[in-house]
């Protein structure tokens, strides 16, 4: 689910992006919607124990927001960054280095062993990943490649402490996911004030940096964004509350899979030959990952 609901945030944010949307304007409005279906959602359910987390376990609580700002808030500030300075063949294949990172911390932090296993279905997702996102190109380093990698270490960092700290807490883990777009917002209305003040001085970031303008043509798609990712943060939390952080950023490769089915049925793309490659090593990695210890181990 979280896979799925990952994918479609993808899909809906280049259908926003090809109507004309602003990068961080769109952001901004997406996670706004995200924390307006959490509260309708999950708030009803979670309120007292999320009120007892904040007055009775602080530490915990400021412990999971920080996780959360890594993760949510400089994660995605630092990918858009990266998106916008860099092409989009770089930015489809380097994203997915979150899952290196992601073993190497639960690795080092959560003590998960870095079995044989692991290491080759990292190996064959990641190759892959980049047939199907690349074609086989050759990747071409550019300035934003640095910032993409910086988010897939934040991503990775974030995701791992969070697992750390529910992992022996009886804490449901929608009360950690309520927390996502309040820890996002104090980066993001950073950077919309940076905007204000920056916009036009920094070389390359015009786009990136512009806001905060709306229209009719993007605010639907933004809506859907919104809500997709707030689903995909819902079933995130929820993985890592009875899986392991490895097998979470393994099983989420099966996104680029996702995407490209969206993309050739609704946005008239088609695949070559390598790239259906790519995406039957990647389906191949996740039944090995499904039929394995992985997920509990």
């Amino acid at each position: 689910m979280f896979s799925t609901f990952w994918a479609l945030q993808i899909f809906f944010s280049k259908l926003g992006f090809n109507a004309g949307a602003i990068v961080l304007s769109f952001q901004l409005l997406s996670t706004i919607i995200a924390f307006v279906v959490l509260v309708i959602v999950i708030l009803p359910k979670v309120r007292s124990q999320f009120s007892l987390l904040f007055k009775n376990q602080r530490r915990l609580f400021w412990k999971l927001y920080f996780a959360n700002g890594i993760q949510a808030g400089f994660g995605t500030c630092l990918a858009l960054i990266g998106i916008a300075l860099t092409d989009a063949i770089n930015a489809g294949f380097l994203v997915k280095l979150a899952t290196v990172t992601t073993l190497m911390f639960a690795w080092i932090i959560l003590k998960e062993k870095l079995s044989a296993l692991k290491v080759a279905t990292v190996f064959l997702m990641l190759l892959g990943a980049y047939l199907l996102t690349t074609k086989g190109q050759v990747l071409i380093p550019r300035p934003g490649d640095f910032f993409l990698l910086s988010a897939c270490v934040c991503w990775s960092f974030g995701n791992v402490l969070v697992r750390k700290f529910l992992k022996d807490q009886p804490i449901q883990p929608d009360v950690v996911t309520m927390q996502k777009p309040l820890a996002s917002f104090p980066v993001l209305l950073v950077l919309v004030g940076f905007s204000f003040f920056y916009s036009g001085s920094v070389v390359g970031t015009n786009q990136l940096l512009s806001c905060c303008s709306f229209s009719s043509s993007d605010l639907i798609y933004a809506i859907l964004n919104g809500f997709c990712l707030a689903m995909a943060w819902i079933f995130l939390y929820r993985t890592l509350k009875v899986a392991t952080a490895s097998y979470m950023t393994l099983m989420s490769m099966l996104t680029p899979v996702i995407v490209t089915l969206l993309a050739i049925v609704f946005l008239d793309e088609s695949l070559i030959w390598v790239q259906v490659i790519g995406a039957a090593l990647i389906l191949l990695s996740g039944i090995m990952i499904y039929f394995s210890d992985l997920a509990y181990a």
